[in-house]
């Protein structure tokens, strides 16, 4: 009996360890590196050296760091590499300026070496005198389309200027869209905010979407000025060829009752000149421009009669201007783009009647 006693616990023993799997490895790290220590401290005064040393809780990588990097007033020489889990900067020395701010800035440059989770909007701010500036400017990104903030460069540039090229200071919002920019010095500033496609680190214009408000000032308010982000843009709709007109018109002269739908459109007043287009899933386009007008009626219905069955898509913009073509927006004439209407689609079947209800 012993015996099939010690056979039977060794099969057991086997068994176990026979379902015995590899352990699983933990939840994703997603949280930046912290800092332990920086030299010289923030908001150091008095300070006149040439180097500084940021050290983190972890190994830390560096991605395009001589683009993200940004001093202000600028060092001559300036330069940053990573060792570990320090980073050092290191500039020629040089008589800084006397009582001044002076502010390195990385942008998101900065991640910790596993999964790159970004240090946002890292910076290093001392004065040569007895003081750091004090005044700050914070901002709220304000796109026309959904955007992923964080893929987004701010600039403060100064004001005014016509050449864009370096930045006095820089930033990446956060998800929400917000950033703040402080230890400034009283002065007002034009603010662009980019979204670098090449990530060469500038602005290239008109390939690379924009935004910009100019001429803000700092304060020592936490008060959130808003910043229009153009992210969409309008191409006009190509006209039917008249072949293509032809087709349609046979169709809708051709077609039984029960087999097209009856449209109407019903608009609401218009306060600005709009451009519209309707167009068909088959390609099929009608043009309209809504211009103000003072009625009764605070809608407008517009009877099309027969409409071939299918999807439908509204779209447009407001003719601010009035020169019929969708105007984007400029940083050097200051121009705002045009705003675009709200693209808006319905479903028009066969045999019915629809009174379908537009917005501008």
């Amino acid at each position: 009996m012993r015996p099939y006693i010690y056979f039977l616990a060794s099969f057991i023993l086997l068994a176990g360890c026979a379902v015995q799997s590899k352990p699983q490895g933990g939840p994703r790290d997603e949280t930046p590196p912290r800092i332990v220590s920086q030299t010289p401290e923030m908001g150091a005064l008095h300070f006149n050296g040439s180097e500084a040393t940021v050290l983190f809780d972890e190994y830390i990588q560096a991605r395009d760091l001589r683009s993200a990097m940004v001093a202000t007033p600028p060092l001559e020489g300036l330069e940053a590499e990573v060792k570990g889990k320090r980073l050092l900067i290191r500039w020629d020395e040089q008589e800084l300026r006397a009582q001044t701010t002076y502010r390195i800035t990385f942008d998101d440059a900065i991640g910790d070496l596993n999964e790159n989770n970004k240090f946002p909007n890292l910076e290093l701010v001392w004065s040569t005198g007895a003081y750091v500036d004090s005044l700050q400017l914070n901002l709220s990104i304000t796109p026309e389309s959904k955007v992923p903030f964080e893929s987004l460069k701010v600039w403060l540039v100064a004001s005014p200027t016509d050449s864009i090229t370096n930045p006095l200071f820089s930033g990446t919002p956060n998800k929400e869209g917000h950033i703040s920019f402080r230890y400034l010095p009283t002065t007002s500033y034009d603010v662009l905010v980019f979204e670098d496609l090449n990530f060469d680190g500038n602005w290239n214009e008109p390939a690379e979407p924009f935004g910009f408000t100019k001429n803000l000032p700092s304060g020592l308010d936490s008060s959130m000025h808003s910043v229009p982000y153009f992210n969409s843009t309008f191409n006009e709709p190509e006209e039917n060829s008249a072949t293509f007109l032809d087709s349609i018109a046979m169709v809708m002269d051709t077609a039984r009752p029960e087999n097209v739908g009856r449209l109407k459109l019903v608009v609401p007043k218009a306060d600005t000149t709009v451009r519209a287009w309707l167009s068909h899933e088959s390609g099929y386009l009608q043009s309209f421009t809504f211009a103000p007008y003072r009625g009764t009626s605070d809608t407008t219905v517009i009877d099309l009669g027969n409409q071939l069955p299918g999807k439908y898509t509204f779209r447009g913009f407001f003719d601010v201007n009035g020169d019929s073509v969708w105007t984007p927006a400029s940083w050097y004439s200051t121009e705002t783009a045009e705003p675009l209407l709200k693209e808006q689609t319905f479903e028009l079947k066969a045999n019915w009647d629809l009174e379908q209800p537009l917005s501008l």
